[in-house]
């Protein structure tokens, strides 16, 4: 019990840590006219899986090329090599775990993960997660080794669409409460058609330093002296603006105008 309590409220003080200062931003006035104040990009707080909703949120399922399949490794631990990370975005990461049945000896099957790829929560207070850029994975055969299966894992960062549930990372053990890791909580994968969340995508993708070179430390940035490190800002930025559509009023043309400005430098 004390170790539960511990944790929730090291996930209450990190949430606010890690909200990209929202609610500073939109109430200083901005510079330019008033179209600034417009809302460009609306709201879909009540689309099914999004903000508060706790429904099966709306997309296409991921569809997987011939021979390829998606399976659980429930006692594999997570693998730091940042290789095996694929995210723009890292608020929280996702394993996915693939194998190809494919002939040894053929050439690796690559695998589309593309942008505004959903991941649907089976647990942890329904915390689903979106990815903001696409990503291309080789899967290489697997090979049979002692009788198992040589599985390929990798990680997907994740931005969260529900602002007001738990990090699904909060009740790590061990080594795995250094990383925003949440295993074997997620199975289906959509791709989005929410008009709204690919508005926004469509600006942010195709940046590619965006991509995220190093972790963070969920248990460091609950240290009472913790500064968000300059590289995570505007990864901050990009999932606040995130839930301005998710569980706010939408995003104005200022803020738009401004994320625009900042996202040259990831070009």
């Amino acid at each position: 019990m004390y170790n539960w309590i511990v944790n929730l409220l090291f996930f209450s003080s990190l949430f606010i840590l890690m909200s990209c200062k929202g609610d500073t931003e939109e109430t200083e006035p901005f510079p330019g006219t008033d179209d600034d104040y417009k809302i460009v990009i609306e709201t879909s707080r009540e689309q099914p899986g999004l903000g508060e909703s706790g429904a099966y949120p709306l997309g296409q399922p991921l569809k997987l090329p011939e021979g390829i399949r998606l399976v659980q490794r429930r006692h594999h631990k997570f693998d730091p090599d940042i290789s095996k990370l694929y995210a723009h975005t890292n608020f929280f990461y996702v394993d996915v775990n693939l194998v190809n049945d494919r002939m040894s000896g053929t050439p690796p099957v690559t695998v589309e993960f593309p942008a505004g790829l959903i991941v649907v929560s089976m647990d942890h207070d329904k915390q689903n997660g979106i990815s903001i850029e696409r990503f291309l994975v080789p899967v290489p055969p697997t090979e049979r080794i002692g009788g198992g299966r040589d599985t390929t894992t990798i990680y997907i960062g994740m931005a969260c669409l529900n602002e007001k549930r738990s990090m699904p990372w909060y009740d790590n053990e061990g080594e795995e409460q250094r990383y925003p890791i949440s295993r074997n909580n997620f199975q289906d994968f959509l791709i989005t058609n929410d008009k709204n969340l690919l508005q926004f995508i469509d600006m942010v993708t195709e940046h590619p330093k965006l991509r995220i070179t190093r972790h963070w430390d969920p248990v460091e940035a609950h240290e009472p002296d913790y500064v968000t490190p300059e590289w995570m800002k505007i990864h901050s930025r990009i999932q606040g603006l995130i839930w301005q559509i998710t569980d706010g009023h939408g995003i104005r043309q200022g803020e738009i105008t401004a994320l625009k400005q900042e996202l040259l430098a990831y070009k």
